[in-house]
């Protein structure tokens, strides 16, 4: 489903050149809940925003869906992806179900389809009774959750999301996990999650790579539920 081929980043920093990514290869099945766990700077959300065609490597290929991204299959290949952010991106002056129909404005269809589908996904996000409230009166978990509906509005294939609890507190980062395990349960969504929170990733993730400078550590099979470790890969791999 994504596939990263000896993937090269660098960037300019205080005037010298860093590589950011270094030679990464790694592999996601379609249906799978894959984790890019790493402390902050690792690289993690610099390999997610390489899969979503964000940004370009400096060497390297990378596929999605089995069709190499680059200039001339990004837009095709992007529209089949969606985004989950840590910080929501929603639009204050908008109601929810406006903000749920926003990716539908760029995207040709029935107003009515658009608003139907728009409603069950509040239904099934858990909050239909929202639909007329404004971003501003709504709690972190309760803006989640309508920048969760807003994703599958165009019914994505593949799902980045980008430490998408970590503005929550520990219960509605529970409801929020539950709920993307739900998606991919419900949908067979692929899904991509970055975090430096190991729980998030135990909670949630089928498989996990380590990042570490750039660079992947390890890639391990998640079995266990222990969090608590000195390490990323003790924590992963604890009783």
């Amino acid at each position: 489903m994504i596939r990263l081929e000896n993937v090269i980043k660098t960037f300019l920093i205080n005037g010298e050149f860093s590589k950011v990514i270094n030679d990464i290869s790694l592999s996601i099945n379609r249906k799978e809940i894959y984790g890019l766990v790493g402390e902050t700077g690792s690289g993690k959300s610099t390999i997610l925003r390489l899969m979503n065609g964000f940004i370009e490597p400096d060497s390297g290929e990378i596929y999605l869906m089995n069709k190499k991204l680059d200039e001339t299959t990004k837009h095709d290949l992007v529209k089949d992806t969606s985004m989950i952010f840590q910080s929501f991106n929603l639009l204050g002056n908008l109601n929810v179900i406006d903000n749920v129909l926003l990716p539908t404005k760029l995207r040709k269809g029935n107003k009515k389809d658009n608003i139907k589908r728009a409603r069950e996904l509040l239904s099934f996000v858990g909050i239909s009774s929202f639909e007329g409230s404004y971003i501003r009166n709504l709690s972190g978990g309760q803006k989640q959750r309508v920048a969760i509906a807003r994703t599958l509005m165009t019914n994505p294939k593949i799902v980045f999301c980008d430490e998408p609890t970590s503005a929550l507190d520990d219960k509605m980062s529970y409801e929020v996990l539950k709920l993307l395990r739900d998606i991919n349960e419900e949908f067979e969504t692929t899904m991509v999650v970055v975090s430096h929170d190991i729980s998030v990733i135990k909670a949630i993730c089928n498989r996990v790579a380590i990042i570490e400078k750039g660079e992947i550590s390890d890639i391990l099979s998640l079995k266990t539920k222990k969090i608590e470790a000195l390490s990323y890969k003790e924590a992963l791999l604890g009783d």
